[in-house]
């Protein structure tokens, strides 16, 4: 999951290292740290979000995501993928939209 920079932030502030949590890919954006193919953040105990109330835009946009290939659409490995309406979808490409542009990520207008 891609971090802007306010993620990142929100994160520390609640005592975290950015060593704990952040990886680097060779596009050079922040990204959640996986660990055994998992969120850092995932408490496997009871599979809840360590840091649910503070978690990153992108997971509360998500299943909500950006393929190169097919534009906005939703995740199709995630589980809930029909727990949201063409109206919640919507609001999440909006959203997902300003996350991209403070990545300064480009992506096509018409991939809505």
């Amino acid at each position: 999951m891609e971090l802007t920079e306010d993620d990142i932030k929100r994160i520390e502030g609640l005592g975290y290292k950015r060593e704990y949590f952040i990886e680097y890919w060779d596009d050079g954006i922040p990204r959640l740290r996986n660990v055994d193919g998992a969120c850092v953040f995932l408490d496997r105990s009871n599979g809840k979000c360590k840091i649910y109330r503070y978690r990153p835009y992108g997971c509360r946009i998500y299943p909500v995501i950006y393929d190169v290939r097919r534009g906005f659409t939703k995740d199709p490995l995630c589980p809930a993928i029909d727990t949201i309406d063409e109206l919640e979808f919507r609001g999440r490409v909006y959203s997902l939209k300003w996350v991209l542009d403070k990545l300064s990520i480009r992506v096509d207008e018409d991939d809505t």
